[in-house]
């Protein structure tokens, strides 16, 4: 079976099969099928007997090894860690990685192999985030370092004349006002940091820092924010969002484990 984006291998001869995995290693996923065993040396070392498995290699050379059952994967491996090579031994197929930084090491083998395939899968479509700011402000709150080493929070949604400021708190230099936003950041939200921070100094007679957090800085408001001795930082919330808990929802485990009380 084979389309252009999608080919299956033949797993045999194997000689063949490990010269046509390490040329895609990089450049397209490996989906990889059978009986396997997996080791772990590093700083924790582990040792996985022989079982079933599915085996995916990203792109970017992240590294995702299921079980048959379970959400959790068995063996992974973040983008980048380092090179990845497959090798006949002694009749098995090998994968190996090793980390360029820690020098921990992955090997799997497989003695047997059920399915393998070369995917180009191609995915450009950025997540849309349906939360509100709301979500992001309690993510910051509970990861107050993300604005800067050693923030603190005073208040949420602090009361103003121009306005509720998003998060007031405190940093090692003094008073710290942040208004958070979901999408780019626009000149008007840099503008409406500046109103707050000249109410702190007209009204309560304070100097304080503003920052703006957004996913992303058009040039132009960075160079407002730096005219006006503010300051930008970005969080990918494309990236933190799939990590917030929602107050109205359940955890995948939690909600199966939900299901099964209800059938008793």
């Amino acid at each position: 079976m084979s389309h252009s984006n999608f080919e299956q291998l033949s797993v045999e001869p194997i000689f063949d099969l490990v010269k046509r995995l390490n040329s895609a290693v990089g450049e397209k996923m490996i989906i990889l099928s059978g009986k396997c065993s997996a080791t772990f040396d590093g700083r924790i070392k582990s040792n996985l007997g022989d079982g079933d498995r599915l085996l995916t290699i990203k792109k970017d050379l992240s590294i995702i090894m299921h079980g048959p059952v379970g959400v959790k994967p068995l063996n992974w491996q973040k983008p980048q860690a380092g090179p990845i090579k497959f090798s006949q031994k002694e009749g098995f197929l090998e994968m190996l990685t090793e980390r360029t930084k820690t020098k921990e090491v992955l090997m799997i083998k497989y003695s047997q192999i059920a399915f393998a395939a070369l995917w180009h899968a191609q995915d450009e479509t950025e997540i849309t985030i349906y939360g509100d700011e709301s979500d992001l402000v309690k993510y910051l709150v509970s990861n107050p370092e993300l604005i800067e080493p050693g923030f603190q929070v005073i208040r949420t949604e602090y009361s103003t004349d121009v306005g509720p400021v998003d998060i007031r708190g405190i940093g090692e230099k003094g008073e710290i006002i942040v208004e958070v936003k979901k999408r780019n950041a626009t000149p008007a939200d840099a503008h409406q940091l500046k109103r707050y921070i000249e109410y702190f100094e007209d009204k309560e007679k304070k100097d304080v820092k503003g920052i703006l957090v957004a996913p992303n800085f058009p040039d132009k408001v960075l160079k407002y924010l730096k005219e006006n001795n503010l300051e930008a930082k970005q969080i990918p919330w494309g990236e933190v969002f799939p990590t917030i808990k929602r107050s109205k929802s359940a955890q995948l485990e939690e909600f199966f484990q939900e299901k099964d009380k209800n059938k008793k």
